[in-house]
């Protein structure tokens, strides 16, 4: 049941220029903790959305959901939209689950069938989930061993394919694209959440002494694995890695389509530190996993005969490592 304050929310929030916080807190007389716990709450629900970043932030009623949806879907189908597919709009507002499906068919032109299509969406998750363990994580070990002739990983695992096939990226893979490219602050806490225990897992499972995390090619203002790191907050030693051009401009990883101009990029560019360290079970930690080059180069750098190297992604390539363009 809503409570009062919670009903006078929903009432201003639905006027055409929505409510900001401050309006809502000057309006109702109450703590801004009080608002902020009941705005979360009303977000959570799916009645309010939020607009803006701060200091420019707004709430707005949420778009009533088409009487159609409730029964669209059978709830198997419904179970798997809710806690696997997330669609930004061409304008930047995400919308999950059910809705998020029905408009991202829309926007596609998918649309004539969509009870067929959700079916379809839910199998082919089901077929991604197979390469799951029971703790989540995605081991492509076998693939990487497979990519190259050299692979001085000794186990390689991300915790979700970046895009399944015919319905695009899948939810990481989402907040993965936006939160870089975006360079939000929100969508990469979000990663960080959905992925700490997976991290945490593998530095349990193989002993991890000492992380290193992949460098950026390009500068940004808000550095993804930086901002990464800080959230993880993994408590081993850092082992610093530097991205050094030696050409006219930087180039990105992800504008280069060939296997071999990828190994040569982050072999050339790529440095340890230093490499006086006494750790010997690494974990190498990156944000999205294309060819593999960047990941294996690092390892072929830490390489020493005593020892182990792992690494871990927060999305990879769902067929044969396809080069991710994009982030």
């Amino acid at each position: 049941m809503k409570t009062d304050s919670k009903r006078r929310i929903l009432d201003l929030a639905q006027r055409p220029q929505g409510a900001s916080p401050h309006e809502i807190i000057q309006t109702l007389q109450i703590s801004a903790v009080a608002v902020h716990k009941h705005l979360r709450d009303l977000t959570a629900n799916g009645l309010l959305q939020r607009r803006g970043s701060p200091p420019r932030v707004i709430y707005q009623s949420a778009p009533a959901a088409t009487p159609e949806s409730a029964i669209l879907f059978p709830a198997e189908a419904q179970k798997t939209l809710a806690s696997h597919f997330t669609y930004f709009t061409p304008t930047g507002h995400r919308i999950d689950g059910v809705e998020g499906f029905l408009s991202f068919l829309k926007n596609t032109q998918q649309d004539k069938a969509p009870l067929e299509r959700a079916i379809e969406y839910q199998r082919i998750v089901q077929e991604a989930d197979k390469f799951r363990a029971s703790t989540g994580l995605i081991d492509s070990t076998a693939k990487i061993k497979g990519t190259f002739e050299e692979c001085f990983l000794e186990r390689l695992y991300y915790s979700d394919f970046y895009s399944l096939s015919k319905y695009g990226k899948t939810r990481l893979g989402q907040y993965l694209l936006h939160g870089k490219s975006g360079q939000n602050k929100r969508l990469i806490r979000s990663i960080a959440e959905m992925t700490k225990s997976h991290v945490e897992t593998i530095i349990t499972e193989h002993r991890i002494e000492a992380v290193a995390f992949a460098p950026h090619s390009i500068p940004r203002t808000l550095q993804f694995l930086k901002e990464y790191r800080r959230l993880l907050a993994v408590r081993l030693p850092d082992i610093p890695l530097l991205k050094i051009f030696s050409g006219e401009v930087p180039i990105a990883q992800k504008s280069l389509s060939k296997l071999s101009e990828r190994i040569e990029n982050a072999r050339q560019t790529i440095y340890i530190k230093d490499l006086n360290f006494p750790y010997q079970r690494i974990l190498i930690i990156d944000d999205a996993l294309g060819s593999g080059a960047t990941m294996n180069e690092i390892a072929r750098k830490l390489h020493h005969p005593d020892r182990v190297v792992i690494g871990y992604a927060v999305v990879g390539s769902y067929k044969e490592f396809e080069v991710i363009r994009e982030i």
